[in-house]
């Protein structure tokens, strides 16, 4: 997996050893990724581009450009 794709704040799914640890990026650096466990239970906190098996991006519902002056299917109303 690409470092260069990994944000703060986003979702990785890492195998280290066998075993699958779900975590909260909280840094990138040259050689992996710091992370917080989702599972308190977990000792492991860095993982290596290789050890990266998934990756979920943080991200929200695309906001429209200008807000619509109305409601579709209704008129505006009328100033006099």
């Amino acid at each position: 997996m690409r470092l260069s794709d990994i944000r703060t704040d986003d979702v990785v799914l890492a195998d280290k050893k066998g075993r699958r640890v779900f975590g909260l990026v909280t840094e990138v650096e040259e050689d992996g990724v710091r992370f917080r466990p989702l599972v308190p239970n977990t000792t492991y906190r860095h993982a290596t581009a290789r050890e990266i098996v998934g990756h979920w991006r943080k991200a929200g519902r695309p906001r429209p450009l200008t807000a619509p002056a109305h409601e579709p299917g209704q008129l505006p109303l009328a100033s006099g």
